[in-house]
């Protein structure tokens, strides 16, 4: 397994072979239950593979079960309870074989035979009835519910919208929108998010129809960005199809040159593929140290419709707690270099209690609502608040109430995109009630809304760190790449300074991640009464930085390019927020709203100085004259005589080279400053700008090494790297080689050592950025990575 530290904290980084003492278990699709379980006679389900995994563990032996290739068609979720664990050396492995390539479904195969022709194109094949379904796929291609107006990939609101979607004209088309039922999909009026209703009866030209509930502000359907789908008379057009539970007649308009006789159809019909779920919130009562690597999860069912959502706290959010792998009262659960393949719903979905997972190296593609979803359980807040209402409140005790939400989880190095094709209100990683979270590397872009998001201050602590986030805030407004609030007891006693940290009691560092966002939006969003956060080192471009009614924020070291500036939008008196040695490109650094109590644009400086305790040191274009406000503009003679930017410079910054490329690597820009560049006068420094979102790993990569080495018996015992304070400490028998490369693959060390060994290894030598440590011996090869800030 490899885990990703920082050097400065002196944390330890272990890479550790698999044990050669170790279980193995094969299963295959056309396997059989009552076979061994060996290569040569495998089993043909999982389920037959983890009970079989419960006889084999005891002696503390680490199991293996090797996924053969092919699809895995799962009637219901996969269990695992505290039975069925692991323990840390130990662990219970589901891997794929080698470079097969195995899929665990969550549908039901359509016949290939059988097919007639309906009505022109559009073929017609009978299967059970009162099934659900609501996706079809053909050869693995996600296909049209039957839909007005007709799916447009040029459109990215809704892939698709139209007004009249359900005017009177429309409605009397249709014999019964109720019957599959027929749904409707839109976004919410102030396009905060989506709105979503499903069509219950129909009265002459006229429609009934009742709320899924898919946000926290209500039921507001936006006048134009709208959709009706799953209504059997808007079929027609080639993708389309429509299934009538009451005949168990599948329409379907196939694609020009589908030849249906062989291609393969599949209907997403479960909700969930994998559930571990512990007894109890707390390690006896845990399901524990069970691992997936390189399975392929897809054919699950749109939980837009399924599944009931509850409202997040007070954010603007409503989630349905369901995933295509759900975990709630568990502990070290690994998903390692998996493929969540057009999934209904969210990808993963932490609920309640958990601890110390490891969500790493996985690609989330095309999902239907949000890829990783972190959730406490409302039981575990002290003063849960919704949109509508907080609740009268006494309770001033810091922290949660009870253990059940996640903590020190770990989402680190994947790959998610197009997500949100059905819930608008999602993100690559959405946060509720959890704490100490790292959230790094990971490559998110194609979204509606934000790439991060966290919907409350309860309870900080976590990392965010070497991100990219871009093409987000698609469908939706008012937001960012990365999207906070914390409308918790900061909000319940905002006059009372002490209270700000009762919920956000740890500090969130969001640093080293570059955000691109729309223009218009922001590239950090600390929304209503986020607080507690540090942020530094972040490359923004385009979007900006927000100060609102929040406190104990810090804003430094940071790059605003094209176009992003700093909105401060009112700020709380004594918010002790601090602004400093940023390089802001703007022409107009600031932008000072939401001050409606203030008479003038001068008086909103005095305010801004006395309510923000630093706002200085900032490196700001030679055109800068004004800062602009809601009362008119503010000369910046003015502004600096209020006490801010009174040691800020104009200038260029110096760029290196903004249009740079890597080899092998997207994010194109060189941001690092020049020698002689006024920014290093007011104490900025350079920070990594080749180690953004997801970092390959050298050669085939970690997991495929340490299988290889494994299988072969080469891997003698175990080899360890530990990092820590500029040392490379290694522990490996015999002779052997330690290379040490930047992210993009440059050799920047090499050092030959025996046995146990230490190494010199600090910034001075290579600079801040992501590095490897490749250890190769006779026995094999070990990889790990780390970071030097």
């Amino acid at each position: 397994m490899k885990k990703q530290i920082s050097i400065a904290q002196g944390i330890l980084v272990f890479v550790t072979a698999m044990s050669l003492h170790s279980a193995e278990i094969y299963v295959s699709p056309t396997g059989n239950d009552a076979a061994a379980g060996t290569a040569v006679a495998p089993l043909a389900t999982l389920s037959a593979a983890r009970d079989k995994a419960d006889q084999l563990k005891g002696g503390n032996t680490p199991v293996t079960v090797y996924l053969r290739g092919g699809t895995y068609y799962l009637s219901a979720p996969l269990v695992f309870g505290p039975a069925n664990s692991g323990t840390a050396g130990a662990p219970i492995v589901y891997s794929a074989y080698g470079s097969e390539k195995p899929v665990i479904s969550g549908g039901i195969k359509a016949p290939s035979a059988g097919w007639t022709v309906s009505s022109g194109s559009i073929q017609v094949v009978t299967i059970a009835q009162n099934l659900k379904v609501d996706q079809l796929f053909l050869n693995g291609k996600r296909q049209v519910l039957a839909r007005y107006p007709n799916f447009d990939a040029n459109q990215v609101i809704l892939d698709g919208y139209a007004a009249d979607c359900i005017s009177a004209t429309r409605i009397g088309r249709w014999a019964n929108p109720a019957e599959a039922p027929g749904y409707i999909r839109g976004l919410h009026s102030s396009m905060w998010g989506g709105n979503s209703y499903k069509i219950t009866g129909k009265s002459g030209t006229s429609i009934t129809q009742q709320w899924v509930g898919d946000n926290n502000r209500g039921s507001g359907l936006h006048a134009t960005y709208r959709m009706v789908e799953n209504i059997f008379e808007e079929l027609d057009a080639p993708g389309e199809w429509f299934y009538r539970k009451s005949t168990g007649q599948l329409f379907f308009w196939p694609p020009a040159g589908t030849d249906l006789s062989t291609a393969t159809i599949e209907l997403a019909s479960q909700d969930e593929l994998l559930r571990f779920v512990g007894a109890a919130a707390a390690t006896a009562g845990s399901v524990k140290f069970v691992q997936f690597n390189g399975i392929t999860f897809t054919h699950t069912f749109r939980t837009l419709f399924s599944k009931p959502y509850e409202t997040v706290l007070k954010s603007d959010w409503g989630i349905a707690r369901s995933g295509t792998v759900f975990m709630q009262n568990a502990e070290n659960i690994t998903i390692t270099n998996c493929l969540f393949d057009q999934v209904g719903g969210n990808g993963i979905f932490a609920s309640g209690y958990n601890q110390r997972h490891i969500i790493q190296n996985n690609v989330f593609i095309d999902a239907g609502a949000s890829c990783v979803v972190l959730a406490g359980l409302t039981s575990s807040v002290r003063c849960p608040g919704s949109w509508s209402s907080m609740p009268a409140c006494t309770d001033k005790t810091p922290g949660p109430l009870t253990n059940e939400y996640p903590s020190l989880v770990t989402v680190d190095n994947n790959m998610m995109n197009h997500f949100g094709r059905f819930e608008k209100q999602t993100a690559g990683v959405v946060l509720s009630a959890t704490e100490l979270d790292t959230i790094s590397h990971n490559t998110i872009h194609d979204c509606p809304r934000a790439g991060i998001c966290f919907c409350d201050g309860c309870w900080g602590g976590h990392l965010v760190e070497y991100n990219w986030v871009y093409n987000d805030v698609l469908e939706t407004s008012d937001h960012g790449p990365c999207n906070a609030w914390g409308r918790d007891r900061n909000l319940i006693w905002q006059n009372d300074p002490s209270a700000t940290t009762l919920d956000a009691w740890k500090t969130t560092v969001i640093r080293n991640n570059r955000f691109e966002s729309a223009q218009g939006n922001f590239g950090i969003d600390l929304d209503d009464q986020a607080s507690n956060y540090l942020q530094y080192n972040n490359l923004l471009l385009t979007g900006g930085l927000k100060v609102q009614w929040n406190r104990y924020n810090t804003y430094m070291n940071n790059i605003l390019v094209n176009n992003a500036k700093i909105v401060i939008t009112g700020v709380w008196a004594g918010s002790n927020d601090y602004i400093t040695r940023n390089i802001i490109t703007n022409g107009s650094p600031y932008d000072c709203n939401f001050f409606s109590w203030v008479p003038s644009g001068d008086l909103i400086a005095d305010t801004v100085s006395s309510h923000i305790k630093l706002l200085d040191s900032n490196l700001v274009p030679a055109s800068v004259q004004t800062v602009s406000t809601e009362k008119g503009s503010v000369q910046w003679a003015r502004w600096q005589s209020a006490g801010l930017d009174r040691h800020s410079l104009k200038g260029d910054p110096m760029f290196t080279d903004v249009n740079k490329t890597w080899a092998g690597y997207a994010p194109k820009g060189d941001y690092t400053v020049k020698p002689g560049s006024p920014a290093l006068s007011i104490g900025f420094k350079n920070f990594p700008m080749d180690s953004f979102g997801v970092m390959p790993l050298p050669a085939t990569g970690l997991i495929d090494h340490q299988a290889r080495a494994v299988q072969s018996g080469l891997l003698p015992g175990s080899a360890a790297i530990r990092c820590s304070r500029g040392r490379l400490a290694v522990s490996q028998e015999g002779d052997y080689t330690l290379t040490i490369t930047t992210a993009l693959g440059r050799t920047v060390a090499r050092y030959t050592g025996k046995g146990n060994a230490e190494f010199t290894f600090g910034r001075k030598m290579t600079g801040a950025g992501i590095y490897f440590a490749i250890l190769r011996s006779n026995g094999g090869q070990t990889i790990s990575k780390f970071i030097m800030n």
